[in-house]
């Protein structure tokens, strides 16, 4: 299992390449998924990617990416 610090460079990318303004995370479904500013939607496999993708998308906030 990989760590979220893992996914982190990917994540970064991610959001930039797709524009991602907002993740949804549903545990008891198991689905993970990125929303991007156009209304797109893009399926994540594992959990630690939507948490990386959550972290990102808070440092950007914070204005500390």
């Amino acid at each position: 299992m990989r760590r979220i610090e893992d996914y982190l460079p990917w994540a970064q990318a991610f959001v930039e390449a797709r524009r991602v303004v907002a993740v949804q995370v549903n545990p008891e479904r198991g689905e993970y998924k990125a929303l991007s500013e156009n209304g797109t939607s893009y399926f994540l496999e594992r959990l630690e990617q939507a948490q990386a993708l959550l972290q990102v998308l808070e440092q950007r906030r914070m204005g500390t990416d």
